[in-house]
C-alpha cells in the first residue's frame, strides 16, 4: 500500500512540475506562434447549421404544442418565426393536430398566423375532415371562413360532409351545408 502511495505521490509531483514548466515556457514562445482562432467566415459557416437545428427543434415543439393544446406555447413558438405549416414524417401539420384534437383557439391562432386550412397528411385528410368527423363545429366554422375547401376528398374519396355524416355529427352536417350554400 505504501509503495502505491509513494508512486502516486511521485506521479503527482511530476505532473505539477510539468504543468508549471509548460506555463513558464509558453511565455517564451516565438511571436510567430499564436493560438488558432476561428475566422469570421468559419463562424458564419457554423452558425447556419446551428440555426437550422434550432429551427427544426422549434418546429417540432410547435407540432407537439398544437397536438397537446398548449396555446401559450403555440403563441410563443409562432413569435419565434417557426413554420406554421411544418410537417412531421406522416405529413401532419400543427393545424391538423389541433383540429383533430378539438383545440379551437389553437386552430384560430394558426389560421391567423398563415396556416394552410387545406393542408393534407399522407392519407389526404384535411383539418376540415377531422373537425367535421369529430363534431367540432367552431373549428369547422373557422376553417370554412379561412377558405377550407368543402369538396376536398381524401384518398378514399370522402369529403368533410361524409366524415361528419359517418360520425353522426348532425350539427356539423348543418354547418357544412350552410357553408356550401354561400
Amino acid at each position: 500500500m505504501n509503495a502505491c502511495l509513494r508512486n502516486s505521490n511521485f506521479l503527482l509531483a511530476c505532473s505539477l512540475v510539468l504543468c508549471f514548466s509548460a506555463n513558464v515556457y509558453a511565455n517564451d514562445l516565438p511571436p510567430s506562434i499564436e493560438l488558432i482562432k476561428p475566422t469570421n467566415s468559419q463562424i458564419k459557416q457554423i452558425n447556419p447549421v446551428k440555426q437550422e437545428k434550432t429551427k427544426q427543434n422549434l418546429n417540432a415543439q410547435l407540432l407537439m404544442a398544437a397536438q397537446n393544446g398548449n396555446i401559450a406555447e403555440v403563441r410563443s413558438l409562432i413569435s419565434q418565426a417557426t413554420d406554421v405549416n411544418v410537417r412531421d414524417e406522416y405529413g401532419w401539420t400543427p393545424i391538423l393536430w389541433a383540429a383533430m384534437n378539438g383545440h379551437t383557439d389553437i386552430v384560430r391562432v394558426l389560421l391567423v398566423s398563415g396556416a394552410n386550412p387545406n393542408t393534407r397528411n399522407k392519407y389526404g385528410w384535411t383539418p376540415l375532415m377531422w373537425a367535421a368527423g369529430q363534431g367540432y363545429g367552431e373549428i369547422v366554422r373557422s376553417l370554412i371562413a379561412s377558405g377550407a375547401r368543402l369538396n376536398a376528398q381524401d384518398r378514399n374519396g370522402w369529403t368533410a360532409m361524409m366524415w361528419a355524416w359517418d360520425g353522426n355529427q348532425q350539427k356539423t352536417v348543418a354547418i357544412l351545408r350552410n357553408g356550401a350554400n354561400k
